[in-house]
């Protein structure tokens, strides 16, 4: 019988992928007139990677609409890392003003399904020789707007859904105003619900389960609250109040 030998199995290691630095990245003057982003290989294997950066122009119920634009160079665009090495990517925005409304920039560096190594490999005859490894995606963000912009997020509407237990489930809309883009987290925000005439403002423990993502500018999007913790009787109202 075949003996079947799982050489390499890459299922869950983040630290045995490539790594995206940094994460976050804010231009908000012609002074700086590009951005590095590095992208590092922390294995034993040389990978890969192919580096893009798309438009975004849509985030409606947390999934994302993306496209091509001219208006951000940077190079290289694919390379192999070797063991251990670190490839800086220099990123420009090409336009020669600031938009009035800000612009969102996705950076991805993802790995590419290419065999990149040199070994060769002997084994007996009567093995065959298996190996599994996931390939993945890191994203970051380039945000491009004015030194004085902000966002407005505003509630703008919601409704209660049925549970299965005894959280309160919440789906509402939130509106940006404003001309910068914003995570409406409980790092940023406050939610104040009303309940029977009485404000309640929630706690980390009852956004957990919420998946918080980026409300563009001049844009809305859908959140859920699956964890409520609150009294009984109607929710009249639920608002953002900054920190």
């Amino acid at each position: 019988m075949k003996k079947i030998l799982l050489l390499t199995l890459l299922l869950s290691s983040f630290a045995l992928s490539v790594t995206l630095q940094p994460m976050l990245q804010v231009l908000d003057h012609k002074k700086k007139r590009h951005m590095i982003f590095s992208v590092y290989n922390p294995t034993k294997e040389p990978v890969a990677v192919n580096f893009d950066v798309q438009k975004l122009v849509k985030n409606h119920n947390n999934k994302e609409q993306r496209e091509a634009t001219d208006k951000v160079s940077f190079y290289p665009s694919q390379f192999v890392l070797t063991s251990h090495a670190t490839k800086k990517i220099r990123v420009r925005y090409m336009s020669n003003t600031l938009p009035n409304k800000e612009e969102v920039y996705r950076i991805i560096a993802k790995e590419l399904d290419v065999d990149v190594s040199d070994k060769v490999e002997n084994a007996p005859t009567n093995t065959i020789k298996a190996q599994v490894k996931m390939r993945l995606t890191y994203e970051g963000l380039l945000l491009v707007h004015k030194a004085e912009a902000q966002d407005q997020l505003k509630i703008e509407s919601f409704e209660e859904l049925a549970s299965k237990n005894d959280r309160r489930v919440v789906k509402m809309t939130i509106n940006n105003s404003g001309d910068a883009s914003s995570v409406p987290n409980t790092q940023n925000f406050n939610f104040i619900v009303t309940i029977n005439g009485k404000e309640y403002k929630l706690t980390e423990d009852d956004t957990l389960k919420a998946e918080f993502r980026r409300v563009l500018a001049k844009d809305n999007n859908m959140f859920t609250l699956p964890n409520l913790k609150l009294p009984a009787g109607k929710i009249t109202a639920i608002r953002l109040e900054k920190r």
